[in-house]
């Protein structure tokens, strides 16, 4: 097929709507949302991704079963290929898609730290973590040049989604058409290179560097994987498998270097999702001795251990207390391996557990949203009707089955939702303040 026909046929592809995606997400009790998994399947994530829409009202949104997510991004995490107890970096992780995708495949084992630099990205980041029950989590506030002079030679794995000029998403996002203009390519590219140095310092040797945008810009694609191999001789490229309709990438664009063919470009024309550009490296070698890392250790005091440990005992759960660290009146479960957090700035350590308020200790809604309903001393299934009042705030009278007095993780289709604390008849709402709204819409499993 001669050049004018294809780009006839990619310039089309931008006329068309958007394609949309999601996850189900194997952390929480995924086998109550059987119509979800009939919806066809994305080929390179066949085991969780499917096309179609999530809404934010839903059950399946609510329970975190499910992540709304671009077929084409889903891709990038299949090409980490994050594995139980690595030690894996999300280095620009907003809003999380990728984020959680990895989290689900490590099973929760593991240490996985997500960066974001801009603090109100950072927190939706943080939510979303939050919300599909991912434990082994730390979420940092981070430029990469500061995180890069704590963890020297200490990643497994580094995901670099790098902020970039977003063409693969003009027909996705309008407002990325917006703010393109002439020489934007190479304002980015110069950013990339510099959150690369960056980047490089943090990998290990043998380890893996994962680079990806959503632009099919050669400036921010096979340019910067060339400048990157030809700046730091360590890194060599690694082959990506690739489905059908899933090109190499073109070393005529950049130098010439015939194994830049082994990068992975998503054409919105060749594909079933968005544009995007993915690579894959390994770190052979390292001339920088690898900076002493000390572990976080559990500051509890015999006292607090011993009553937060009674606490939890009361609720039927048992976690290792040398794993608790304590914040003011939080304490949160660190994962194994965590690092000395001392200096950083950290929205989500691990997974908080509890509040001690007016010297009783309260359940976090982390932990609820960690939970399933065999997870727990006592648990409701609220209906769909009971749902909604849940999520406004309001209480519910009148309990369908027996409880006893004390604190009742509320389900939804099995998954925790959030705590409620039964006595004289009804269950009092803990479902926080600020993630409390009115739906109007009937929930579904969609």
């Amino acid at each position: 097929m001669c050049w004018a026909i294809k780009l006839t046929f990619f310039f089309r592809s931008f006329n068309l709507n958007s394609v949309n995606a999601f996850r189900l997400n194997p952390l929480k009790d995924i086998s109550h949302f059987k119509q979800l998994g009939k919806l066809p399947q994305v080929s390179w994530n066949a085991d969780f991704g499917h096309y179609g829409k999530i809404f934010g009202e839903s059950t399946a949104f609510l329970t975190g079963a499910a992540y709304s997510q671009e077929a084409s991004a889903q891709f990038v995490a299949r090409v980490v290929d994050a594995q139980p107890g690595e030690k894996i970096l999300d280095l620009a992780a907003a809003p999380g898609g990728k984020t959680t995708q990895i989290a689900a495949d490590m099973q929760n084992r593991g240490l996985l730290v997500a960066n974001e630099i801009n603090f109100g990205r950072a927190k939706i980041l943080s939510e979303n973590v939050e919300r599909s029950g991912i434990t082994n989590c730390l979420v940092t506030n981070h430029r990469p040049d500061d995180l890069a002079t704590r963890f020297v030679n200490y990643f497994d794995k580094i995901l670099l989604d790098a902020p970039c000029s977003g063409e693969g998403m003009f027909r996705k996002d309008h407002q990325a058409v917006q703010y393109w203009h002439t020489g934007y390519n190479q304002e980015c590219a110069d950013r990339q290179r510099e959150i690369l140095r960056s980047t490089v310092a943090m990998l290990r040797p043998g380890g893996q560097l994962i680079y990806s945008t959503c632009t099919f810009a050669p400036e921010e694609d096979e340019q910067i994987m060339s400048w990157l191999l030809t700046h730091y001789p360590e890194f060599q490229l690694s082959d990506i498998q690739k489905t059908a309709g899933i090109e190499d990438g073109r070393p005529d664009w950049a130098d010439g270097n015939k194994t830049l063919s082994k990068a992975a470009r998503l054409w919105p024309d060749k594909i079933n999702g968005e544009g995007h550009f993915v690579a894959r490296l390994v770190k052979t070698k390292s001339h920088i001795p690898e900076a002493s890392s000390s572990q976080l250790i559990s500051n509890l005091k015999q006292n607090e251990q011993r009553l937060l440990s009674e606490f939890l005992t009361s609720l039927d759960l048992s976690l290792p207390m040398r794993n608790i660290y304590q914040f003011g009146a939080y304490f949160y479960l660190f994962p194994q391996n965590c690092p000395e957090i001392k200096g950083l700035k950290v929205l989500r350590l691990g997974l908080q557990i509890a509040e001690l308020k007016n010297k009783r200790f309260l359940p976090a809604h982390s932990l609820a949203l960690s939970l399933s309903k065999d997870n727990f001393s006592q648990s409701y299934e609220l209906s769909d009707t009971e749902l909604r009042q849940f999520v406004h705030g309001d209480v519910i009278t009148q309990p369908k089955t027996i409880l006893k007095k004390g604190w009742v993780l509320m389900t939804k289709k099995n998954n925790g939702i959030g705590f409620g604390r039964y006595s004289d008849h009804m269950i009092k709402n803990f479902y926080p303040k600020g993630l409390r709204k009115l739906i109007h819409a009937q929930l579904s499993e969609s």
